[in-house]
C-alpha cells in the first residue's frame, strides 16, 4: 500500500508523462525534408513512412561516447531487435546494419544534428540514405527506465533471447522506449502483455561486410533487391540470385541475412554443412520438403494478429483476421506433413533433428483442436476464383456457432440466388441466351457481365447496361439491378465478417498461452527452407564441403556466378594463403582475369561461412570476421568525392579496422592519381596491411609493387597471362611469379582509332620503362629465404595432417614418407634454380 503523498506523487508523474506523450508525434522533425506537420497542423507522419522497418538510434554521450544503441522492428514480422555496440566515427557498422535489415525509417535524437560531435550522425545518415525517412525527436523521450519496464512487460521469455546484460544496456533500452511509442503513434499498434519476441543481436557472431562491397563484389544488387525476389531473376547476376533456391518469404529473408552477414561460429557453420550433406544424400526427402513448404503460409502476420491489438474495429481488419486464421490452419497441416517426412527419413543431422523436435510440440495439436472446433476448412480445396475465395472467408466459421452469423449467411445466400436469377433473366432478354455472355464476379467490381468476343471494339452493348469497359477479347458491363444487389451483398458480407470476428477474437484469446510455439514453427520452417535451398545449389554444381583452419587453401576453385552461367567454360584456379604467406600480389594485363579472381576469392569465403558447399575440389579456409574490398574507380558525385578520394576513404577504413581475422581484396589501388604518388601510396598501404596480418590479395598494374616480395616473406607474386591464341591453354589461369609478358594493353588500343605514330611512340616509351624495371637488381638471398620459409610451412602442415591421421607412428607411413620426399626435392629444385639464375646474372655482368 502506498501512502497518500506517494500515491499523489505517482499520479502527478503519470499525468505529466501522459501530457508529454501527447506531444510525441508533434515533436518528430524530418531531417531530410519538410516537417512532419503540414501547414494546417495535421499530423502527416503516417503519410511520410517509406519503409516497413523502423530503427531508433541512440548515441552515447560523455563517458559513453562512441557507443550506439539501436532498437528495430519490422511491422511485417512480430519481433523487435536490440543491439548496442561501439562504432567508428564513419558509423560503418551502423550503416551496414541499416542496409542489411532495410531499415529506412530512421529516428534519432534531436541533439544529433545540432551540437558537438553528435552532429556527425545526422549528417552521415542523410548522406548515406538520402531516400530514407530520417526523423529526430527530443532526447527526453529516450528513457532507459521506461524501456526496461516495457521490455519486462511485453517480452515473452520463452522465445526471446535477451541476456541479463541487456538490462544494463541503457542506450538500447532508451531506443526501445522511443520505438514502441513511435509504432503506437504512427501505426496505431499495441502489443499484448508477455507476447512479443525481443532478440538481442550481436555484431561479434557475424562477418561484417561493408555495404559498399555488396555491389563491387557482386554479392547483391542493392538497386534491384525487391525484383530479385519477385521475378526470381532468370539471369543470375549476383551471388544472392545464384544461391536463391528458397520457396518461402522467410526462407529468402534468412538466406539474404546470411549472404550479407555470414556466421563466424564454427559450430553453427558445421551443423549446417551436416544438414546440407544429408539433404544432398537424400534427394527425395529434399524435394518433398520443398514441395510441402510451397503450400505453407507465412506465420509472421498470423503471430502479429495474435499479439497486436488496435483501437479500431473495421470490416477490413475483421476480414484480415479470418484470412490469417485460414492460413494458420493450412500451415499447421504443412507442419504435420514435414514432421512426418523428417521422422520417416530418420535424419541424423543435429540441426534437422532440433527443428523436428520443435515441430513435435504438443501445443500445435492443441491449437489445431481450438481452430477445428469452430473453423470449417472443407472449402480449402485450392480453387482460386474470386467468388470461391470470398465464400471461403464467409463460411470459415462453422454453422450454429453464432446466431447473428447464421442469419447474415442466410441473407447472403438469398442475395446470391437473387443476383443469379436476375443475371439469367437479363442475359436471356437482351442477348437471347448467348453462350458468350455470362455473369462474373471479382473482388473489385462484385457481380457483373462478361461478353467474350473477338470484336470487342465493335460489338454493340444494349443501352440498358452501364459501366461498359472494352478489353482485347472481352467486354465487361453491368446493370442497375445487379449493382443494387452488389450493394446489399457488400453489406451482408460485412455483417458476416464482423460476426465472425467475435468468434476469431475468442479463439485468439484461447490460443494466447500457446503463441510461443508459432515462433518456433516460423523459425523451423524458414531454416528448413534455407537448408533445402543451399542443398539444391550444392547438388546442382560440382561442390565440396570446406573445412576451417588457419590456411586459405582452395583447389580448383570456380567463380560461383560464372560457374552457374556456364560450368563447362569456367576456368578453375587455386588459392593459397597461409599465416606465413598471407599477401598475394597479382599482376598481368587488362582483361586477363584479375578482378574476377578477387571476386571469386571473396564470394567463396562468404559461401563457406554460410555453411554451404563451395564450387571447388577441395577447400580449407579461415573464419573471417570482416571482409574488406576496394574495387572500381567511379566518382561519387552525390558525396562530392572524386574517384581517388573515394579510393582513399575506403582504404582508410581498411587500414584502420582490418586485423588477423580479416580478408582484404584490393583492385588497382591508387590508379586515379599520378604514377609516382600511386606507387608510393600503394607501398605504404601494403606495408600497413602486412603489419595488420590480414589475408590479402592485391591486383595491380604497378610492376614495382611486385618487388615488395623481395623484402617480405609474407608476400607471394602471382600473374595472369594475356589472352592470345598461343596462351589459350592458360586462359584466365593464375600462375605463380611476377608478370613479365608483353605489353598487352596496346593490342586493345589498336582496336580503336588511335593514330599509328602515337601508338608507336607509346610502345617505345613503355618498352624503355619496362627495361628500367627489369634492370632492378634481384635479391637472391631473399628469394632463397622465402623458399625455405614456404617449405618449412608446407612440411609442418603435412606433418600435422599425417599425425592426425595416423598418430605417433605417422613417420613410418609410406604416404607420409613419399610426401616429405617430394617436398624436399621441390625445395632442392627451387634453390638450384635460384643459384643458376644468380650465376647467369653474374656472368652477364
Amino acid at each position: 500500500m502506498y501512502s497518500n503523498k506517494s500515491l499523489h506523487r505517482r499520479q502527478r508523474q503519470y499525468i505529466s508523462e501522459s501530457r508529454s506523450e501527447e506531444k510525441f508525434s508533434n515533436s518528430l522533425i524530418r531531417l531530410n525534408g519538410q516537417s512532419l506537420l503540414d501547414t494546417t497542423g495535421n499530423n502527416t507522419t503516417t503519410r511520410n513512412i517509406s519503409s516497413d522497418v523502423v530503427i531508433v538510434i541512440m548515441e552515447g554521450r560523455g563517458s559513453n561516447e562512441g557507443q550506439i544503441g539501436i532498437a528495430m522492428h519490422d511491422v511485417r514480422h512480430p519481433e523487435i531487435n536490440l543491439c548496442e555496440f561501439v562504432d567508428s566515427r564513419e558509423y560503418t557498422t551502423l550503416k551496414t546494419m541499416i542496409n542489411v535489415h532495410e531499415a529506412y525509417d530512421i529516428v534519432i535524437q534531436n541533439g544529433n544534428e545540432e551540437r558537438g560531435s553528435t552532429k556527425l550522425l545526422g549528417e552521415a545518415l542523410m548522406t548515406a540514405f538520402p531516400d530514407a525517412s530520417l526523423q529526430s525527436i527530443s532526447s527526453k523521450y529516450f528513457k532507459s527506465e521506461r524501456g526496461e519496464r516495457q521490455l519486462n512487460s511485453l517480452m515473452n521469455a520463452e522465445v526471446s533471447t535477451v541476456s541479463e546484460g541487456c538490462l544494463r544496456r541503457s542506450l538500447a533500452l532508451g531506443a526501445l522506449a522511443v520505438l514502441l511509442k513511435y509504432i503506437h503513434e504512427t501505426r496505431c499498434v499495441f502489443f499484448r502483455v508477455k507476447s512479443l519476441r525481443i532478440k538481442e543481436i550481436g555484431v561479434d557472431d557475424t562477418c561484417m561486410i561493408d555495404f559498399v562491397s555488396w555491389e563491387s563484389l557482386e554479392i547483391i544488387d542493392t538497386d534491384d533487391a525487391s525484383k530479385a525476389r519477385k521475378c526470381q531473376m532468370k539471369q543470375k547476376r549476383t551471388l544472392m540470385s545464384v544461391l536463391n533456391h528458397t520457396v518461402t518469404t522467410n526462407g529468402y529473408r534468412l538466406l539474404r541475412s546470411n549472404v550479407l552477414q555470414p556466421s563466424t561460429d564454427v559450430n553453427v557453420i558445421e551443423s549446417r554443412q551436416e544438414a546440407i550433406e544429408e539433404l544432398i544424400a537424400k534427394p527425395q526427402l529434399k524435394d518433398k520438403l520443398k514441395r510441402t513448404l510451397l503450400r505453407s503460409q507465412e506465420l509472421d502476420r498470423v503471430i502479429a494478429m495474435c499479439i497486436q491489438t488496435s483501437t479500431s474495429w473495421t470490416v477490413r481488419d475483421s476480414e484480415a483476421k479470418i484470412n490469417q486464421i485460414i492460413k494458420l490452419i493450412q500451415t499447421l497441416k504443412v507442419i504435420q506433413v514435414i514432421r512426418e517426412l523428417l521422422d520417416s527419413a530418420r535424419v541424423k543431422s543435429n540441426l534437422l533433428n532440433e527443428k523436428t523436435e520443435f515441430l513435435k510440440d504438443p501445443r500445435f495439436d492443441q491449437i489445431m483442436e481450438i481452430l477445428i472446433e469452430k473453423v470449417d476448412d472443407s472449402l480449402l480445396d485450392g480453387r482460386k476464383n474470386s467468388l470461391h475465395l470470398q465464400n471461403t472467408k464467409c463460411y470459415a466459421i462453422r454453422n450454429h456457432v453464432a446466431v447473428q452469423l447464421d442469419l447474415a449467411r442466410q441473407t447472403y445466400e438469398e442475395l446470391i440466388a437473387g443476383v443469379e436469377e436476375v443475371g439469367a433473366r437479363e442475359i436471356a432478354q437482351h442477348f437471347h441466351n448467348n453462350a458468350s455472355v455470362r455473369l462474373s464476379f471479382s473482388q473489385a467490381r462484385g457481380f457483373h457481365y462478361t461478353f467474350v468476343t473477338r470484336q470487342a471494339e465493335t460489338v454493340t452493348i444494349p443501352r440498358h447496361f452501364l459501366e461498359v469497359f472494352r478489353n482485347r477479347t472481352t467486354v465487361t458491363f453491368n446493370s442497375r439491378e445487379v449493382i443494387a444487389y452488389n450493394d446489399r451483398l457488400d453489406q451482408a458480407v460485412s455483417e458476416m465478417f464482423l460476426a465472425s470476428d467475435v468468434i476469431v477474437c475468442a479463439m485468439i484469446e484461447e490460443m494466447q498461452p500457446m503463441i510461443p510455439v508459432l515462433y518456433y514453427a516460423m523459425d523451423a520452417l524458414s531454416t528448413i527452407d534455407f537448408l533445402c535451398g543451399l542443398a539444391t545449389y550444392s547438388d546442382l554444381r560440382e561442390t565440396c564441403r570446406p573445412s576451417f583452419g588457419p590456411s586459405f587453401s582452395v583447389s580448383q576453385g570456380r567463380h560461383p556466378i560464372l560457374d552457374w552461367a556456364d560450368s563447362e567454360k569456367t576456368i578453375t584456379n587455386d588459392t593459397c594463403l597461409t599465416r606465413d604467406r598471407r599477401f598475394g600480389i597479382i599482376t598481368g594485363p587488362n582483361m586477363a582475369g584479375k578482378s574476377t579472381y578477387l571476386k571469386q576469392v571473396a564470394q567463396i569465403s562468404i559461401i563457406a561461412q554460410m555453411g554451404c558447399f563451395i564450387p571447388a575440389n577441395y577447400a580449407s579456409l579461415p573464419i573471417f570476421t570482416r571482409i574488406f574490398s576496394r574495387m572500381g574507380h567511379n566518382d561519387e558525385l552525390m558525396r562530392n568525392k572524386s574517384a581517388f578520394a573515394s579510393e582513399m576513404s575506403d582504404a582508410a577504413a581498411i587500414v584502420q579496422y582490418a586485423d588477423k581475422k580479416s580478408l582484404v581484396v584490393l583492385d588497382e589501388l591508387a590508379r586515379s592519381t599520378s604514377t609516382e604518388e600511386g606507387i608510393a601510396i600503394t607501398y605504404a598501404i601494403c606495408e600497413k596491411v602486412l603489419e595488420l596480418q590480414s589475408y590479402t590479395f592485391l591486383a595491380t598494374h604497378f610492376l614495382d609493387i611486385a618487388a615488395l616480395a623481395n623484402y617480405s616473406n609474407a608476400i607471394d607474386n602471382y600473374h595472369f597471362l594475356p589472352q592470345t591464341d598461343e596462351n589459350s591453354f592458360k586462359k584466365h589461369k593464375l600462375l605463380r611469379g611476377q608478370y613479365r609478358g608483353p605489353l598487352y594493353g596496346f593490342e586493345l588500343i589498336e582496336l580503336s582509332t588511335f593514330p599509328d605514330e602515337v601508338l608507336q611512340h607509346a610502345q617505345q616509351l613503355a618498352a624503355e620503362l619496362r627495361a628500367q624495371v627489369e634492370d632492378t637488381e634481384r635479391d637472391y638471398d631473399s628469394e632463397r629465404r622465402r623458399v625455405k620459409v614456404f617449405m618449412s610451412h608446407r612440411l609442418r602442415e603435412s606433418a600435422e595432417y599425417f599425425m592426425e591421421m595416423h598418430g605417433e607412428k605417422w613417420k613410418e607411413e609410406p604416404a607420409a614418407i613419399e610426401k616429405m620426399k617430394s617436398l624436399r626435392n621441390y625445395m632442392i629444385e627451387e634453390l638450384a634454380k635460384i643459384d643458376r639464375q644468380e650465376q647467369m646474372s653474374q656472368e652477364s655482368e
